[in-house]
């Protein structure tokens, strides 16, 4: 998050995006900047690409939940409220045209040429035609960059084509998720002896990540029974890091883990990170057994939210905004009653004082 917000001193406060269309040069930017700041104090070029891994799994969520028209790196907007179309996909789509971009050319040539756009359009405003046309002429001649897909990139729908990541450093990660997905498989099968507690935080969101994608790549989540044997090994349901903690949340309640639901409801009532509560509220008023915890949890703590979150959390549940409109109309009802009220006792009051002033 430090690197993030560092890097927004030149994507987005250096060079700003001219509309909300163009909102991926804001954040594209900034996450491709935040890696590379992130690479360097690992002093490792491959966290770059074992934080992208991530990312990847974040959009192919996005893309899934949202409509084809948000989908694109310059979304239909319309007449529409920008913050409909927020999600991680100007984010981590943004980040993969940059690193596309970055892979065509050369890291070396890719980083003159960041220098350089930073210095042509600071203190001023950009569109993604802008950046098109100075990236085009900036590396005028080069073969790769006449025949690069723009219009796929910024117009078209749907996920781009994965990137060949480095996967060096999320090998193990990825190995221990498989091995986990095996034992869901196999009834009667040994849990994995891996010991992760030695782990950085980067490794464990890894392998959660791994284990969520192999679940919905095979539209199955984790029985009920794996998720237990997992809270046995690892304890993450006890875990103090909310990136840890909102991914074995999902895992648990799609497994149908009643037991998590003191965790999940803790965890969205004690932090308003949309990042986090958003996706869990929507697992939760999804599944059979907190249907009824996520709206009413929800309809009590909504004011507790930023504004953005509330909205987007409501729209999820519509459930939670008949609800929400009914608890507004007795509201309504109530303010009548004492207008009402207080007309009479108006209408009594002069009554009473026209009488006197007949006597």
């Amino acid at each position: 998050v430090v690197a993030h917000e560092a890097a927004h001193s030149w994507s987005g406060n250096l060079v700003t995006n001219e509309t909300w269309e163009h909102f991926w040069l804001n954040e594209g930017w900034t996450v491709f900047l935040q890696r590379k700041i992130m690479a360097r104090v690992y002093n490792d070029d491959k966290f770059f690409d074992f934080d992208a891994i991530g990312g990847w799994k974040d959009l192919k969520d996005s893309v899934e939940e949202m409509p084809d028209a948000y989908t694109k790196l310059i979304p239909e907007l319309g007449d529409g409220d920008p913050d409909d179309a927020f999600s991680s996909i100007p984010y981590e789509k943004g980040f993969n045209l940059l690193y596309s971009l970055e892979r065509m050319v050369g890291k070396d040539k890719f980083g003159e040429f960041t220098k350089a756009y930073f210095n042509e359009f600071k203190f001023g405003v950009i569109t993604s035609e802008k950046f098109q046309n100075f990236f085009e002429s900036y590396f005028e001649g080069v073969v790769d960059v006449s025949s690069f897909d723009w219009e796929t990139w910024l117009r078209q729908p749907g996920m781009p084509e994965e990137p060949k990541f480095d996967r060096t450093l999320s090998a193990e990660c990825e190995e221990l998720a498989q091995a986990w997905i095996s034992l869901d498989e196999i009834e009667g099968g040994k849990t994995p002896s891996t010991n992760i507690s030695e782990w950085s935080t980067a490794q464990t969101v890894t392998f959660l990540d791994a284990l969520t994608n192999m679940t919905n790549d095979r539209s199955k989540p984790l029985s009920l029974e794996t998720i237990l044997s997992m809270k046995m090994a690892y304890s993450m349901q006890q875990s103090k890091n909310s990136e840890v903690l909102h991914r074995f949340c999902m895992l648990a309640v799609a497994a149908g883990d009643s037991g998590i639901i003191p965790t999940v409801i803790r965890f969205i009532t004690t932090q308003g990170r949309m990042k986090f509560v958003r996706p869990l509220y929507r697992a939760l008023y999804k599944s059979e057994m907190g249907k009824e915890i996520a709206v009413k949890t929800f309809l009590a703590n909504r004011d507790f939210y930023h504004p953005i979150a509330s909205k987007m959390v409501a729209t999820d549940m519509s459930v939670g905004k008949t609800e929400e409109d009914g608890e507004s109309k007795s509201k309504k009802k109530g303010i009548s009653l004492m207008a009402l009220g207080a007309v009479v006792v108006v209408a009594a009051a002069v009554g009473i004082a026209l009488r006197r002033g007949k006597r």
